[in-house]
């Protein structure tokens, strides 16, 4: 099987992780060799080779956000099993090998998942061994509810308690929906000396150290608030207690602690900051010479595979090339790209401007009667993402193949009657059964034959059969166009 492995591995995985497992293009990509997340229980090994990983991960203290794609589809059993062990015995690795009935229990166990893993995710369903966390004996609250300021948490019931073994603060078991509060309880150990603590938010948070209160961020707002300050701590055991309320729309929080003599942050929350302790140079991107301007990378609220849009007049919309829908729409400003665009910037960058409406919210490549995808997808018929182009005044048209037939879906701004974003749909091919289009997930209001509003944002369409679902809003269409206007 170590033999087998070894070839498997070069023709399958070397290309990223390298022939010595050390990552390939100078560690560019994550390592194997010696790596924490190889070691220990093969299930997690199993689940990041069949449904894939996206979102920053830490391998051996270096951040990493590059997208593995899911290989279920292409390895059976027997190849993962192999790879594994070859991967978990080789470039100084010592742990057991990978049975083919592990992988078949796993396989089985996540059947149903479509989307990819997130490295949170992975370590709260297991933990690394042999490696510290950075909180211990970690407790986190949940509270449901609307909160226009951050209460005091310790005064109130929460709606569910568990237990954190990863050690990490994080928030992504509740990140899909709005209106919610966490609080966690831990403990940091630290030497004796000066530490700077660090904290910035997506709305409301404190960080709380032996019962005072060190930082807070008081007011609803977006992430890039950050909050520091240094306090002097004893050697020994230290109570630490984050509180965090989000309001609405999106998520974020990061807190981390500079100890005496250490150049870099430790991050005590799965989501992290800025490694270097610095706020990034604004880069604000706007429309040019009345075109839209276009974004590709990754933006918080949507999937890896996000494309974001600014349009003229300050609309903009975020679409997902995973979901084949625009995710997200906002007005004012666009985005601003000096995180990813100054020393290759981790992490999720959110929208700049204000006034962001989830629209389509999904999971990857997921498509469960209403409930699913923007589009729907069979074994027989998937549906596929085959780009966008430009009209020459600049606007964007998404094409995806549905069901044997090919989708145009453009965007462009108007401003007759009023400012709004108007999206044309029409299909191209022998269309026999009704495609159904999510047009938008969540509560509505004022739902009328052919309009509703949500957040603030109205939405008129003509042409299809338009239907209220439970929490959905779909459009069936049968060969013909449709078009519908965003407007605030």
């Amino acid at each position: 099987m170590a033999q087998d492995g070894a070839q498997l591995y070069g023709l399958y995985c070397s290309a990223c992780h390298a022939a010595d497992g050390k990552g390939a293009t100078g560690g560019q990509f994550p390592p194997l060799a010696g790596s924490e997340w190889v070691a220990g229980t093969a299930d997690r090994s199993i689940k990041i080779v069949l449904q894939g990983l996206h979102q920053p991960i830490e391998v051996s203290g270096k951040t990493y956000n590059l997208e593995m794609p899911p290989q279920g589809a292409a390895l059976t059993d027997e190849h993962i099993a192999a790879i594994l062990s070859y991967v978990r015995s080789a470039w100084g690795n010592k742990d057991s090998a990978v049975s083919v009935d592990q992988v078949k229990k796993v396989r089985a166990a996540t059947l149903n998942r479509k989307e990819y893993w997130t490295a949170p995710e992975l370590l709260k369903l297991h933990p690394l061994e042999n490696v510290k966390p950075p909180l211990t004996n970690l407790i986190s609250h949940h509270y449901k509810g609307q909160f226009d300021k951050l209460p005091d948490l310790t005064k109130l019931k929460p709606d569910a308690v568990e237990e954190e073994p990863s050690g990490f603060i994080d928030y992504s078991d509740y990140a899909k929906t709005d209106h919610f509060a966490m609080m966690w309880e831990g403990e940091l150990e630290t030497p004796a000396g000066k530490h700077e603590f660090h904290l910035d938010s997506d709305d409301m948070s404190r960080l709380v150290v032996d019962g005072t209160v060190v930082l807070e961020i008081k007011t609803p707002g977006p992430i890039g608030r950050a909050v520091k300050k240094t306090i002097q701590l004893t050697k020994g055991v230290h109570k630490i207690r984050v509180e965090y309320c989000e309001v609405a729309n999106l998520e974020g929080l990061s807190v981390g602690v500079k100890m005496p003599g250490q150049r870099s942050i430790k991050w005590l929350s799965s989501e992290k900051g800025s490694a270097s302790g610095k706020a990034w140079p604004e880069i604000m991107l706007t429309p040019v010479a009345g075109r839209p301007v276009i974004y590709r990378n990754f933006i918080q609220g949507t999937s890896a595979r996000g494309i974001g849009v600014g349009f003229p007049g300050e609309i903009n919309i975020a679409y997902s090339a995973d979901n084949y829908a625009p995710e997200m729409i906002w007005s004012g400003k666009f985005i601003d790209a000096g995180h990813h665009w100054t020393d290759r910037g981790i992490g999720y960058e959110p929208p700049a401007g204000d006034g962001v409406v989830n629209l389509t919210k999904q999971k990857v490549f997921a498509f469960v009667s209403e409930e699913g995808g923007a589009w729907p997808a069979t074994s027989s018929a998937p549906t596929r993402f085959r780009g966008y182009q430009l009209s020459p005044q600049g606007n964007p048209t998404f094409l995806v193949e549905v069901a044997g037939a090919k989708i145009f879906d453009a965007y462009e701004s108007v401003f007759s009657p009023s400012q709004a974003l108007q999206r044309s749909i029409r299909m191209d091919g022998n269309v026999t059964q009704p495609i159904s289009l999510l047009i938008f997930s969540g509560a509505v209001q004022d739902a009328m034959p052919n309009r509703f509003s949500a957040g603030g944002l109205t939405v008129q369409i003509s042409g299809g059969a338009f239907r209220y679902g439970k929490n959905t809003v779909v459009l069936d269409l049968k060969g013909e166009g449709a078009k519908i206007l965003y407007s605030w």
